[in-house]
């Protein structure tokens, strides 16, 4: 009985440590990532203002699930178009368009039906004779432990996809399809 007694206050007292230490956690978070590609601004944006036709060919996120289901809606391009997605790897979510043009594209992503929500960041900006493209995804995390606990590894989890995708998208940009 005695055993049984410390088994339980182990078991709580651990309970109590990880809630503590997950809200000493940050509840923002953040991933960024930039790569050069030698093409103005108008050469890129059609690739990331577009969840159609633009993001499949470049983003790494699109080819996780060969199994995912997209519906689109809204214009093609640009402020207002938006896709949702089921998949039974990376769940149900949806994208939109909030924000195109030569600086840059903003969106925003929902997932968990809507527990989960971020906001995207394409900016665009000169250097070394073409544009700089930094890739900026955050959100808040609120007070959910595990969440806290999630936010605290994205940056190890999406980095290296925000890396291979932007590298394709260097590639579609600089060496498009020969109409």
């Amino acid at each position: 009985m005695k055993t049984l007694k410390w088994t339980i206050l182990v078991i709580v007292g651990l309970g109590i440590l990880v809630l503590a230490v997950s809200q000493l956690l940050p509840a923002k978070w953040q991933v960024q990532r930039s790569i050069v590609v030698m093409a103005p601004p108008g050469a890129i944006l059609p690739y990331v203002a577009n969840l159609k036709t633009g993001w499949p060919q470049w983003s790494a996120f699109d080819t996780e699930d060969p199994d995912i289901q997209y519906s689109y809606s809204g214009p093609d391009e640009g402020p207002g178009a938006k896709r949702s997605w089921t998949s039974k790897k990376m769940g149900a979510g949806s994208q939109s368009i909030v924000k195109a043009d030569a600086q840059g594209v903003e969106f925003e992503l929902h997932m968990d039906k809507g527990d989960f929500a971020m906001k995207g960041n394409f900016a665009f900006e000169p250097a070394m004779g073409g544009t700089r493209i930094t890739w900026t995804d955050s959100g808040e995390v609120g007070r959910n432990p595990m969440y806290r606990f999630m936010a605290s590894f994205l940056d190890k989890m999406m980095g290296s996809t925000f890396e291979t995708s932007l590298q394709a998208l260097k590639v579609k940009v600089e060496h498009p399809p020969k109409a």
